[in-house]
């Protein structure tokens, strides 16, 4: 991704773990300086998920899901630390009927589960071995031996660059609740529905699918 945004000729900031310190808050320094050309910051899930602040971001894209969940929580909330003024976007990217998917399953399955654990007060873990933390080797062996099921099969469709600009639109998030009432009821709003092309991804069950785990 630097490579693209550097073809294309636009300056982005970097943090992984091979960056130093001194570099690492110079570059949040320059990504929070409204006046600067920096409006990209390319950060690793955890080297960029503790200890930043980046309220001038308005969108955070995950292109590559931590087996971990939580890390991709704290990486989301460097958005939305305490100064931010702004509506922030999330974005999750993710492979259809592969592997990834399947991690991303798992995932969410775990932030329930952590959900009910939390409701009930167990909040004992054993330290040596946390199946959170990393991506056991008998768990690999699962994820590729996994039959896909009936709620990962994907509709097929083209998505329009009209499609596109509508999810991306956030002028929702803007105004007072009695402005979009009123639009409505004039048909000025045109709100995208919750389903069709891709959102068969972020909600593939009724029950509760990945948005319903991350807003309960």
């Amino acid at each position: 991704m630097d490579y693209y945004f550097s073809e294309k000729g636009l300056e982005v900031c970097r943090i992984d773990g091979s960056v130093r310190l001194e570099d690492r808050r110079n570059q949040i320094a320059a990504f929070n300086d409204m006046d600067s050309n920096y409006r990209i910051f390319l950060l690793s899930t955890r080297a960029g998920g503790l200890g930043i602040n980046l309220t001038a971001a308005d969108t955070c894209i995950l292109y590559d899901s931590d087996w971990n969940p939580q890390m991709d929580l704290q990486a989301m909330d460097r958005c939305h630390r305490i100064g931010q003024t702004k509506p922030v976007h999330v974005y999750r990217l993710a492979t259809a009927q592969s592997v990834e998917g399947r991690i991303l399953k798992r995932a969410f399955s775990k932030l329930k589960l952590e959900h009910v654990v939390i409701g009930k007060g167990q909040f004992h873990q054993d330290k040596a071995k946390s199946s959170t933390d990393f991506l056991e080797e008998e768990d690999l062996v699962a994820l590729l031996r996994e039959e896909e099921s009936a709620e990962d099969k994907m509709i097929q469709t083209v998505i329009s660059d009209e499609d596109l600009e509508r999810v991306l639109d956030r002028s929702d998030l803007m105004g007072s609740p009695a402005d979009h009432e009123e639009e409505k009821a004039n048909g000025v709003a045109d709100v995208l529905p919750l389903k069709g092309p891709g959102w068969e991804v972020v909600l593939p069950t009724a029950g509760g699918g990945m948005l319903s785990t991350l807003t309960s």
